[in-house]
């Protein structure tokens, strides 16, 4: 089964410099859905850095879509996740991209010019409207199939029943 990553601006209303999470996520709900990600993250081994402010992700996506372009998305794809999640940096910010870009054998002056001419916006913007166009609002969100929309962080097994929904159509199908 091949996997295609799609970029998807959550929140294309976060300014440059990033907002404080109070001011958008109420306590209570940041609370719970950091406990439930903590949880999903621990039983699979995954460490998450906390984060207090919601960043703007376009600079992120646009470095990926350079690395893409220059064939070494998965390696920026990979290095970027290990930074914000492992490592708690702030991806929105130049001196952090460049720094991934590296990591990742990215040309980090070629990246650096893409995103101040913002070289992916018009991309970008396209993957969002048919995103929403499939009612996808949130991230991560899994099309399997072309059938099955999973939504959100979610456990394993939420994935294994998918997959054993797909099986069973498929013999299903040949029969």
């Amino acid at each position: 089964m091949a996997v295609e990553w799609v970029p998807y601006e959550l929140h294309p209303e976060i300014p440059p410099q990033g907002i404080e999470r109070e001011a958008v996520l109420p306590a209570a709900y940041r609370e719970r859905v950091e406990a439930g990600m903590r949880q999903m993250a621990e039983s699979a081994g995954l460490r998450m850095a906390a984060h207090d402010r919601l960043i703007n992700s376009r600079p992120a996506l646009q470095a990926a879509e350079f690395a893409r372009s220059a064939g070494r998305y998965d390696a920026m794809h990979r290095a970027l996740f290990r930074a914000y999640w492992d490592r708690g940096l702030d991806i929105s910010t130049m001196p952090v991209l460049r720094a991934v870009a590296l990591e990742a054998g990215v040309d980090a002056l070629g990246m650096e010019a893409a995103i101040s001419e913002d070289r992916y916006g018009d991309y970008l913007d396209a993957r969002r409207q048919e995103a929403e166009d499939l009612m996808i609002t949130g991230i991560p969100a899994h099309v399997i199939a072309d059938r099955y929309l999973v939504m959100g962080a979610q456990p394993y097994d939420v994935f294994e029943r998918v997959m054993d929904r797909l099986e069973v159509a498929k013999k299903g199908s040949s029969a």
